[in-house]
């Protein structure tokens, strides 16, 4: 009969005898299973796939637009670049990872990849009625080895060959990379099942529902950075000669909407992730 063919029954027949079911998400749930930090800024560097290592001492400058800082990088007025040339410095080679660590597998929709601002550049491809399955692997990671003798030694020999970054009034912040991450995202689309629709080779129970995919995996690769103040906007008078700086709250709301989330659930929950270590 018409009515056992429709949408409803068949979804019906799914959650009774056919598929476990699985459901999206929330925020906080998502920025603790994929290990997103408050101090971590997520770039993408596709120049950097063969040897994410060479990450490490690079040194990004901020520079004002219509003579203003920026107050979060999320402004696409906002362009961060590369400086030419790295701080020279040596891997923490116990920081590597010895093999990929799959740190969650999700279900997102248009509002959490609203929310979650690693996941915000997937919003744009959804709609009310579709989702993503992701599998989040950290493919790499690495830190410098700040205990190194040399690394002082070469952070004011940078100084010293780049003091015409540290005179220019343009530039906001220098920030150099001190560790990183590598996020690979696989990820597959799939649409709310309707009876009628064409297509559909795969399928996934999400909250009670249906939803169907023809789409292969695709691969997202996302970097995370450690950030460190070697230049900041302070007036002449209260500028610190401290070698390297962390970044202060107000400094890492620039990152904030390139991470995870906005900048105060992103202190509560790394301070947790932190005593986990």
């Amino acid at each position: 009969m018409a009515g056992n063919n429709s949408t409803e029954h068949i979804n019906d027949v799914m959650n009774n005898e056919v598929a476990d079911q699985t459901n999206v998400a929330n925020q906080e749930e998502t920025i603790a299973k994929l290990n997103l930090r408050s101090h971590v800024a997520y770039i993408d560097a596709e120049s950097y796939i063969a040897n994410p290592y060479a990450l490490l001492g690079m040194v990004l400058q901020i520079r004002k637009i219509d003579g203003k800082c920026p107050d979060n990088l999320n402004d696409p007025n906002f362009q961060f670049e590369f400086t030419p040339f790295p701080i020279l410095r040596k891997v923490d080679e116990l920081s590597k990872l010895t093999s990929p660590l799959l740190r969650s597998s999700i279900v997102v929709d248009k509002k959490l990849a609203a929310n979650v601002a690693f996941l915000s550049y997937l919003s744009v491809e959804l709609s009310n009625e579709s989702f993503f399955s992701l599998m989040i692997f950290d493919q790499a990671a690495g830190i410098i080895d700040q205990h190194d003798a040399e690394w002082p030694v070469n952070v004011r020999q940078w100084k010293v060959d780049n003091q015409d970054l540290f005179d220019d009034p343009e530039i906001c912040y220098l920030f150099a990379i001190s560790g990183f991450v590598q996020k690979n995202i696989v990820r597959k689309k799939y649409n709310k099942f309707k009876v009628g629709a064409k297509g559909g080779a795969y399928g996934l129970n999400i909250g009670g529902e249906l939803a169907t995919s023809t789409e292969e995996y695709s691969l997202d690769i996302k970097y995370g950075i450690n950030p460190i103040v070697l230049k900041r906007p302070e007036p002449v008078a209260k500028v610190k000669k401290t070698l390297l700086a962390n970044p202060s709250i107000e400094e890492s709301r620039l990152f904030s909407g390139l991470t995870g989330s906005t900048i105060h659930q992103f202190n509560k929950l790394s301070r947790l992730n932190d005593l986990k270590l």
